[in-house]
C-alpha cells in the first residue's frame, strides 16, 4: 500500500486534490486532519504510560526503564544452564 500525503489550504470549504495516475479507478479513503503544529508522536509516548496503568496487575516502581531491564535480564541469566 502506498501513501499519498498532501497538505493544501481549504478555500471557502472546497477542497481539490489532483491525484497520481495510480489512483485512477480506485477506492480510496479520505481522512481530513488540521495541520497544525503539534506533534502527534509525542502525544502518544505521553499517553502510552496512562494506557497501561488501567491494566490489572500492571508495575508500578519507581525503576527506569534501563534499571528494569538489567534487573530482568540478571533474573533470565540465574536460568541459564547447560544443556550438555
Amino acid at each position: 500500500m502506498e501513501a499519498f500525503r498532501k497538505i493544501v489550504t481549504i478555500k471557502d470549504n472546497v477542497l481539490r486534490v489532483v491525484l497520481p495516475d495510480q489512483y485512477n479507478n480506485t477506492q480510496v479513503e479520505l481522512i481530513i486532519l488540521p495541520a497544525g503544529t503539534e506533534d502527534v508522536t509525542t502525544q502518544v509516548q505521553d499517553s502510552k504510560t496512562d494506557y497501561y496503568a488501567k491494566f490489572y496487575g500492571t508495575m508500578k516502581s519507581n525503576l527506569s526503564q534501563e534499571e528494569l531491564d538489567k534487573k530482568l535480564n540478571a533474573l533470565r541469566e540465574e536460568w541459564k544452564r547447560d544443556t550438555f
